[in-house]
């Protein structure tokens, strides 16, 4: 009877451990076919990344060297663009959700780079290894192409393949014409430019002119077949008794005496002292410590003089310059007489580089309001249209004899500006 109650026991036991073992069994091989279903599932047509332990993948997540994202609060794969503080920033394919990386063309072939670290769009200038730069959209990041024009009318041009910002010159085969672009900048040229010691003219358009003759401030250039453009010269008649020099204005039509300076100084007379050159060298004598600003607004004036409706000034920069006041023998600016221009003339600048990106701008300004009408705004000044003719320290214009409370006059550091003298 004992011997039977054992054998129960035992099998009871046995029964008891088996269940056990099956339980265990039946556990196991249900995480393994729970760690089979780990991977991307859609659901509801939306994409998740269920993890082996059942949960949704959110954020960010690398895998097989891809990098893939999903939102952090529902899990939803993010495919397309994906926008940070209100802005495109990162792409991920249609298909399988990858982060886009290096360069990515779209159906239009507008063309965009993400950066291969990182997967963000870039946008704004980039300067590339080889020295050259492009230029990406801000809104969505597409790679410039072609001409840009920038808020202030400003011409660059991006070639279609690489997308480099063109510099220096530029020839379209096809209809063998050619375009300058500013080393700097890449911005187009126009009008008359000094470019490697020879003077060039580009039309409006910025096309080079060639075989043609075009007039700037009163002198006519002619223009060979290269581009290269001459001034044509006219010998002044020497007045003999006080040495002074007649120069006879075509576009005004009349004779302006100027002072003996106009003679002596280097490449007034045979042309080889450029506008530009001319212009920087004054606006630095007379306004060199008063930055850019005050150097622009110098040569301005200049430049307004140059087209008084009543002709009372030479229609050129250097006649202007170097005209004498009414019949005396005294120049229109101190500095012709003082040796202050001479020596900028003779290469002895303070700062060349400043002095020349003032007279050039003062041009560009200049020539847009000629050409366009548009106004002569200058950074630092009240006056909606820059159309003063005179300067002079802010001492002396108060000791003029003037009609204060007539003359249209404004004030830069230690220069007073005026239209006219009321």
């Amino acid at each position: 009877m004992k011997s039977f109650r054992t054998k129960k026991w035992l099998k009871g036991l046995m029964l008891a451990m088996l269940m056990i073992v099956g339980s265990t069994v039946f556990s196991a091989s249900a995480k393994e076919v729970q760690a089979a279903t780990a991977g991307f599932k859609t659901i509801g047509g939306k994409t998740y990344y269920i993890k082996s332990d059942g949960s949704k993948q959110k954020g960010w997540m690398t895998l097989g060297g891809y990098k893939y994202y999903f939102n952090t609060k529902t899990g939803v794969q993010v495919k397309g663009w994906m926008k940070v503080n209100g802005k495109y920033t990162y792409y991920f394919t249609k298909g399988k959700g990858v982060m886009a990386t290096g360069w990515m063309t779209d159906s239009k072939g507008h063309k965009r780079y993400f950066n291969p670290k990182t997967g963000k769009l870039t946008t704004g200038w980039i300067n590339c290894s080889n020295g050259r730069k492009r230029y990406f959209t801000k809104g969505g990041g597409i790679m410039a192409t072609g001409w840009l024009t920038n808020s202030k009318g400003q011409k660059r041009y991006f070639y279609k393949t690489s997308g480099y910002m063109a510099t220096k010159w530029v020839k379209n085969k096809s209809k063998n014409i050619s375009y300058y672009f500013a080393p700097d900048t890449g911005y187009m040229c126009t009008g008359l430019k000094t470019i490697d010691q020879k003077k060039y003219y580009f039309k409006s358009n910025g096309v080079m002119a060639v075989s043609t003759s075009v007039t700037v401030n009163g002198i006519t250039y002619s223009i060979a077949a290269n581009g290269v453009a001459t001034a044509k010269t006219t010998k002044p008649n020497v007045n003999v008794s006080n040495g002074n020099v007649k120069v006879y204005d075509t576009k005004n039509s009349r004779y302006y005496t100027m002072v003996k300076e106009y003679k002596s100084h280097p490449g007034i007379v045979n042309g080889k002292t450029s506008d530009e050159a001319l212009l920087a060298a004054l606006c630095e004598s007379e306004a060199g410590d008063q930055g850019k600003i005050g150097m622009e607004a110098v040569a301005l004036c200049v430049l307004n003089r140059t087209i008084k409706s009543d002709r009372e000034f030479p229609s050129t920069i250097r006649g202007v310059i170097y005209e004498n006041i009414g019949s005396s023998t005294t120049p229109q600016y101190s500095v012709v007489r003082n040796g202050a221009l001479l020596k900028r003339l003779n290469g002895q600048f303070e700062n060349r580089t400043l002095a020349y990106q003032a007279a050039r701008e003062a041009m560009t300004i200049f020539n847009k309001h000629v050409t366009s009408g548009k106004a002569r705004t200058l950074s630092g000044f009240k006056q909606k249209d820059f159309n003063y003719m005179y300067f002079m320290m802010t001492s002396y214009f108060w000791n003029q004899n003037l009609n204060f409370s007539k003359v249209k006059y404004e004030t830069y550091k230690g220069h007073t500006f005026f239209v006219d003298w009321v």
